[in-house]
């Protein structure tokens, strides 16, 4: 109780200036701002602490970074720069630089917005995504992320991409994460499909439910077989890849050719289709 009323004898002498908090670091810059972060974090809690008899872990905001960081209550902003690194309940995001937004008029000062910049890496659970830009609308619980490098790693399979990665949980059971330029999905497993555009449907557990590729679509099974095609559509459940368009089907010097294909990973089968096309199918068996 004394610390709570030291805090609260503190907040009108800190935050000042149309309630704002800017820590500007020089000397024991590092320390500085673990202080001054440390404090910030505190006086969340506390004010927290006044209006709910038990906060839950939601409501505490961690803060760090080692240049500098400001605080503005009126907007309800952070803003991190150097080094930053933001935490609220079981999520975290490393940043070169990082804003957050608030509610400022609700007490428990959950983040509602996320926009991160330079070398991030965010993790949530088992979840781990990393690029150049992360936006992340928390209320509409979906993220972007961008950059020359981007990728989302999971319990149970990865995906990567060149351009871009939305991943969006509004549906927990089904949340959809779509990935354009050059992207690549890898499962557990070893089975990989490539497509310039691939958008799968994940569990909750991480289990792969289907996945859809377009343009340059492309699979690989666990003992090298390989299938390319203008698109394909992978069901996870019985581990089935329907592909169409200019489809070929390479292994080990084979050569399968046709309109349609289906590609069994689960049992290794490959079938050459020919469908409504008119065209014929054709092989090149090597022995």
């Amino acid at each position: 109780m004394k610390i709570m009323k030291y805090l609260h004898r503190l907040i009108p002498i800190i935050i000042k200036n149309q309630c704002r908090l800017n820590t500007k670091l020089t000397g024991l810059s590092h320390l500085t701002a673990k202080i001054s972060i440390l404090l910030v974090t505190l006086l969340c809690s506390a004010q927290c602490a006044s209006a709910q008899s038990k906060p839950t872990d939601n409501s505490a905001i961690t803060i760090e970074a080692t240049d500098s960081l400001e605080w503005n209550q009126t907007t309800g902003v952070y803003e991190a720069i150097g080094n930053a690194f933001v935490k609220q309940g079981v999520s975290s995001i490393r940043a070169d630089n990082i804003i957050a937004n608030y509610e400022p008029q609700k007490k428990s000062r959950d983040l509602k917005r996320i926009v991160a910049r330079g070398n991030v890496i965010y993790k949530s659970g088992n979840n781990e995504a990393s690029g150049s830009k992360l936006d992340y609308d928390i209320l509409a619980k979906r993220y972007l992320l961008t950059g020359g490098d981007v990728k989302v790693i999971g319990p149970n399979g990865k995906i990567r991409a060149n351009k871009s990665i939305l991943f969006d949980e509004s549906d927990n059971n089904n949340r959809v994460v779509t990935a354009i330029g050059k992207a690549i999905y890898i499962n557990s497993d070893g089975r990989t499909i490539f497509g310039d555009k691939l958008v799968a449907v994940i569990a909750f557990d991480g289990e792969l439910r289907t996945i859809d590729a377009y343009k340059n679509t492309k699979v690989v099974t666990e003992r090298g077989t390989t299938a390319t095609a203008d698109e394909l559509n992978y069901l996870g459940s019985s581990s089935v890849a329907k592909m169409s368009g200019n489809v070929e089907i390479f292994d080990k010097g084979n050569v399968m050719r046709g309109a349609h294909a289906e590609i069994d990973f689960g049992n290794d089968i490959s079938r050459i289709l020919s469908k409504d096309s008119g065209k014929r199918v054709s092989g090149v068996l090597i022995r």
